[in-house]
């Protein structure tokens, strides 16, 4: 496997960890209102994740810019 397979494969992963931490924080919270632990936690994983997107995409990006740049001929 290339490092871009297991970038998609680490992306995926993490995507579907995100929203189980995520829905699970959510169900929690509903039931005990703990906004100080719960709140604060779901934001530093949001941005954590969020980070890591930008990452990836910014490497796919740099991945097939030569190809971009052939197919349009300039």
């Amino acid at each position: 496997m290339d490092a871009f397979s297991v970038g998609v494969i680490t992306l995926l992963s993490s995507t579907a960890v995100f929203y189980i931490v995520l829905f699970s924080f959510i169900y929690y919270w509903h039931l005990k209102k703990i906004s100080y632990l719960i709140v604060p936690m779901v934001f530093t994983f949001e941005f954590f994740i969020v980070s890591f997107f930008i990452v990836a995409i910014i490497s796919i990006i740099i991945k097939f810019l030569p190809d971009l740049i052939r197919a349009s001929g300039i």
